[in-house]
């Protein structure tokens, strides 16, 4: 062996001699003693990892370090192992730490910290290399979804130590998968998780995402968007008249649809009649000019699309012209939230394409009723004013005509003790005052 350097016959004898000379004892069994302390280490594959032989009382004894196969990386300061990848990163007394870079799956093992004592002491880290999956995979077997039907996503992650884990989560909804792990290679582990559910309407544009937690990752992950048709959705608007529908009026309904993908096809029928000969319809617009009674029916919206077909329904009730019409006797039909014009049950009729039942259909009603709009008859309380008014009146002539002719007489004191008299001359000599005229006076209380 060549000694470069400042290298000196010190220090080969310290190098070969001495551990020969240590060797020559070595049949005596080491023991792991709590004075020489080290750690175990977990370690990304790639990247670096420190082990650490730590002396808490120091005698000056001979500290090295030893790769799983008991072959000396560092005795003292000095590395006899031709490996470039350790380096001294710190020596004292108290102290070897050693460096490995760019760590490998070989790497992983045993390694032993001894020192030379009498017997010789040992302490053991054990280095476990992390391999991270490579970049999930998700698969799903529709790229076009129907509501109603169920369909079913795989997601794999690949080449992993230890073996990961998989969850799934439906926007902000966790949802459970079935996992599978098998061993590939040299410790390395394939996941797989198959994840089945049933979409509605409600998941278009929702991300399914398969989120893959391993030791050596952090916020792993491959997310996929549903694409969802569904059936259309029917509205139908009274734009006109925003109350009763009465004889002589216009009627405008308006037809909203929606669904995907969009409705290919909008129509207005009149249920088990005919429709109105002036009617006009345009795209999802409804005209009746000059109602009658004879218009009176169920008008249906009906939407199409490939996926199916739903409607609404209106109920049109034509009452009288205002003018010749009390106030109408109600009708009850029940409503729903949804509800925005006259008493209406919404719903949406499917077609033979739809996998669940139908809903029974109900319909806007322009009958007055629970939850429609009521019109006050301003002539009836015109009316009820006009009678009150003329009460008052009446009732007013009849005091004023009695307190007109009742009439009141009533005597002075002047008269007072007069009528006991015999006569009149006795009487006006007695009466108190003593006055002498003799005249009667009279007064009158009108």
């Amino acid at each position: 062996m060549a000694i470069t350097g400042n290298g000196s016959l010190a220090t080969f004898l310290f190098l070969f001699l001495v551990p020969a000379a240590l060797h020559k004892g070595a049949a005596q069994t080491p023991v792991v003693s709590q004075n020489l302390v080290t750690d175990d280490v977990w370690v990304v594959e790639g990247e670096m990892a420190t082990i650490s032989c730590r002396v808490k009382d120091s005698d000056d004894s001979v500290i090295q370090l030893l790769n799983p196969n008991r072959q000396t990386i560092y005795f003292r300061d000095m590395r006899p192992l031709k490996d470039a990848r350790f380096q001294l990163v710190n020596f004292s007394e108290n102290e070897l730490r050693v460096s490995l870079s760019n760590v490998s799956l070989s790497d992983e093992g045993r390694y032993v910290c001894q020192l030379y004592t009498d017997p010789p002491q040992e302490a053991y880290a054990d280095i476990t290399v992390l391999v991270p999956p490579g970049n999930p995979i998700i698969e799903a077997r529709d790229e076009v979804l129907r509501e109603g039907n169920e369909t079913e996503m795989t997601c794999t992650a690949m080449g992993s130590k230890p073996a990961a884990t998989i969850k799934w989560m439906k926007g902000d909804k966790e949802l459970p998968g079935k996992p599978k792990v098998e061993l590939a290679y040299d410790k390395m582990y394939t996941v797989t998780s198959r994840l089945a559910f049933t979409v509605s309407k409600e998941d278009d544009g929702v991300p399914v995402a398969c989120i893959v937690d391993h030791p050596a990752v952090k916020d792993f992950q491959a997310k996929k968007y549903l694409e969802v048709q569904y059936k259309p959705e029917v509205k139908i608007v009274v734009e006109f008249p925003q109350g009763l529908t009465r004889e002589g009026e216009n009627l405008e309904l308006t037809c909203q649809a929606k669904g995907k993908p969009q409705p290919q096809k909008v129509n207005w029928v009149k249920v088990d009649d005919e429709f109105p000969s002036h009617a006009v319809i345009t795209g999802g617009d409804l005209y009746i000019e000059n109602l009658n009674k004879s218009y009176n029916g169920t008008y249906r919206c009906v939407a199409t699309n490939t996926v199916g077909e739903a409607y609404e329904d209106y109920v049109l009730y034509v009452y009288d012209a205002p003018t010749t019409t009390p106030l109408p006797t109600t009708t009850t039909t029940s409503t729903t939230p949804a509800s925005t014009t006259s008493a209406a049950i919404i719903s949406h009729s499917h077609g033979p394409q739809d996998s669940a039942p139908s809903t029974e259909p109900a319909a806007h009603d322009s009958r007055a009723g629970e939850g429609s709009p009521r019109t006050v008859d301003h002539a009836v309380i015109g009316g009820v004013v006009a009678v009150v008014v003329f009460a008052m009146l009446c009732l007013l002539i009849v005091l004023g005509r009695y307190f007109a002719r009742h009439k009141g007489t009533y005597f002075t004191h002047e008269a007072k003790g007069a009528d006991d008299a015999a006569d009149a001359d006795t009487a006006i000599i007695n009466a108190e005052g003593g006055h002498t005229n003799s005249d009667e006076k009279k007064e009158y209380y009108i």
